[in-house]
C-alpha cells in the first residue's frame, strides 16, 4: 500500500554529521530522503510521490522538491523512469552502504592514543587551527555568511540541469587544469570592467577557493625557510596554508593606511611573497592607500618578490567610488590576483580563481595537474552561464543594496543602544563591521559568553598573530559583527541579546 504521509522525510534540522553550512530547504529535503534511504525507511524500488504532490504535502515549493530529486538522482540514490516518476535506486552508492555491524567490524584495533608521527608540514599547519566556534547552522553575527535566501537557487538548479542536457566534451572529459574556457572568459571580462584588472582568459585559473589559490602559490614559488609576509591582523586560514610550505610566516602590521610597507624592510631577508588585502583588510576593513600601493609595487620589483592580492569581497563597497585593484597598477607583472565566489554567491559553491602573471601560467597549470587535476566542470559550466546571461551582475547589484541597508541598520543599533560599550571602526564595505570594546574587556571571554546565547561574534584580537614582535601595539579588543545573512528584525533581536551579555560582563 502506498504511503500517504511523508512529513517525516523533511527534517526540521540537519544532524552535525552532515555537510556544514547547508541551510536551504532543498538541502534539508535532500538529507531527509537520503537518510531515509540509507536506514531502510525507504526501500529500493519504492516510488516517491510526484514532485507537485510532495511539495503540497510538505508546504514547500515544487522547485525545492525538483532540486532535491535532481541532486539525489545525480548521486545515484534515485532513478527516474519516463512517464512513471522517481524511484529509490535498486543499487545504492557503495560509499554510503554501511550497516552498523559492518561499521563495527571495521573499527580499528590499535589503541586510540597510539602516537602518530605527523609531517613537519602538518604540524606547522595545525598550529593555526581555527579558534572560533562552529555552529551547525550559521548564527548572527557570523562575518562570512551571505544571505542564502537572496540567492536564486531555482535559477541555479536550472542552469545545472541545462549543462547536462547536451554536455560538450569539456564537461565529460575535462583536460585543462586552468578550467572551462567560458567561465574564465567571463571572469576576465567582469574583472576588467568592475575591478580594473589587466587580464585575459588565458591568465585565469579556476580553483576551489582562496586557500587553494594560496597553496598553489606557495608550492610554485616558495622553498622551506623562505619568508612570506602576511597582514597582522589577518585571516588565520591564510597563515595555516602558507606555513605548511615550510616558509616562515612573518606578520606585518596593518594601520589606518593598510599594510605598513616599511615593515617589509625589517624581515631577516626579503619576503618571497607578500599576501595582502589592499581593498579591505580582513577583519579591520582598512584600505591600502595609493601611496602605499605604489611603494609596495616598487619594493616588490626591487626585491624580486611576488604579491598575492586577496580580493575577497570587494564587490560589496557602500561608501565612495569603486576601488581599482592593486593588480591594475602593476606594470612589472608581480601581482597574483585571487578571488572567490563563496561570499558573493554561497559558501558551498567552492569556486574561486587566480589571475596569473603570464610568466607563471605554464608552471601553475602543471602544478595544478598534479595537485587535483581538473576542477569540477559541472558547476563551472553553470557559473559560466550565470555570468554570460547577466545573472551574476544582477545578483551583486541587488545584494549590494540589501547589504548596505543591513549595514546601516547595525550601525544605527550600535549608535542608539550601545555607543558607551562599542565603537565602530571605519570601513567602507564588506559583510561585517568591527567594533572596539570601549571598556577594555577580554574579547576572547566575551566570544565564549556570546556563544552560550547562540551568537557567533568573533573576538577581534584572535585575528592578530600570536607571536607579535614586542614593539608592536597590543591587539585591539573588540568584536567582528557580520550583518549580511540576517534580516533587520533578526539583527535587532540578536543585537539586544549581545548588548545584554556585554553589560552583564562589565
Amino acid at each position: 500500500m502506498p504511503r500517504s504521509d511523508y512529513s517525516w522525510i523533511y527534517p526540521s534540522q540537519i544532524s552535525d554529521t552532515d555537510d556544514q553550512g547547508r541551510t536551504t530547504a532543498y538541502r534539508r529535503l535532500y538529507h531527509g530522503i537520503r537518510s531515509a534511504i540509507l536506514d531502510g525507511r525507504l526501500h529500493p524500488g519504492e516510488r516517491l510521490p510526484a514532485s507537485r504532490d510532495l511539495a503540497r504535502s510538505l508546504g514547500i515549493s515544487r522547485n525545492t522538491v525538483v532540486a532535491s530529486f535532481d541532486l539525489l538522482t545525480s548521486e545515484g540514490y534515485l532513478e527516474t523512469r519516463v512517464g512513471a516518476g522517481s524511484f529509490v535506486a535498486s543499487t545504492l552508492p557503495d560509499r554510503d552502504m554501511q550497516t552498523s555491524q559492518n561499521a563495527k567490524a571495521r573499527q580499528p584495533t590499535a589503541p586510540e592514543d597510539r602516537p602518530v608521527r605527523l609531517s613537519k608540514s602538518a604540524q606547522r599547519m595545525l598550529t593555526y587551527q581555527r579558534r572560533f566556534p562552529r555552529f551547525r547552522v550559521a548564527r548572527p553575527f557570523n562575518p562570512a555568511t551571505p544571505d542564502l535566501d537572496g540567492f536564486p537557487f531555482d535559477l541555479w538548479a536550472r542552469l545545472l540541469r541545462r549543462s547536462w542536457r547536451a554536455p560538450d566534451i569539456d564537461l565529460t572529459i575535462p583536460d585543462d587544469p586552468l578550467g572551462l574556457p567560458l567561465l574564465r572568459a567571463e571572469i576576465a571580462k567582469w574583472l576588467r570592467q568592475s575591478r580594473g584588472v589587466n587580464c585575459d582568459a588565458d591568465q585565469v585559473m579556476i580553483v576551489s577557493g582562496a586557500q587553494q589559490a594560496l597553496d598553489l602559490a606557495a608550492r610554485a614559488l616558495v622553498d622551506p625557510g623562505d619568508i612570506i609576509a602576511t597582514e597582522d591582523p589577518g585571516y588565520e586560514g591564510i597563515r595555516g596554508v602558507l606555513a605548511a610550505s615550510g616558509a616562515v610566516v612573518h606578520p606585518i602590521t596593518v594601520d589606518e593606511d593598510g599594510l605598513d610597507v616599511k615593515g617589509l624592510t625589517k624581515t631577516p631577508s626579503p619576503a618571497r611573497i607578500v599576501v595582502t588585502t589592499p581593498s579591505r583588510n580582513y577583519p579591520l576593513g582598512t584600505t591600502l592607500s595609493l601611496a602605499r600601493r605604489l611603494s609596495l609595487l616598487q619594493w616588490a620589483q626591487d626585491n624580486d618578490t611576488w604579491i598575492v592580492e586577496d580580493d575577497y569581497d570587494s564587490d560589496y563597497r557602500y561608501d565612495g567610488p569603486p576601488l581599482s585593484s592593486l593588480q591594475g597598477l602593476d606594470t612589472d607583472n608581480r601581482v597574483i590576483y585571487v578571488g572567490t565566489f563563496s561570499r558573493v554567491m554561497f559558501p558551498g559553491i567552492r569556486l574561486g580563481y587566480l589571475v596569473l602573471p603570464p610568466a607563471l601560467v605554464s608552471a601553475f597549470r602543471g602544478i595544478r595537474g598534479f595537485a587535483d587535476g581538473v576542477p569540477a566542470p559541472t558547476t563551472q559550466a553553470a557559473l559560466g552561464a550565470f555570468f554570460a546571461e547577466g545573472h551574476f551582475g544582477s545578483h551583486v547589484r541587488r545584494m549590494r543594496m540589501q547589504y548596505g541597508e543591513r549595514r546601516s541598520h547595525l550601525k544605527s543599533l550600535i549608535a542608539d543602544d550601545a555607543s558607551d560599550i562599542l565603537s565602530v571602526l571605519p570601513s567602507d564595505g564588506g559583510l561585517h563591521l568591527c567594533a572596539r570594546l570601549t571598556r577594555a574587556q577580554d574579547d576572547i571571554n566575551m566570544q565564549e559568553e556570546l556563544v552560550k546565547v547562540g551568537l557567533d561574534c568573533r573576538a577581534l584580537s584572535s585575528y592578530f598573530e600570536k607571536s607579535r614582535p614586542e614593539h608592536d601595539a597590543v591587539p585591539v579588543r573588540g568584536l567582528v559583527l557580520g550583518f549580511a545573512g540576517w534580516k533587520k528584525d533578526v539583527l535587532s533581536q540578536s543585537f539586544g541579546e549581545l548588548v545584554r551579555t556585554i553589560r552583564r560582563m562589565s
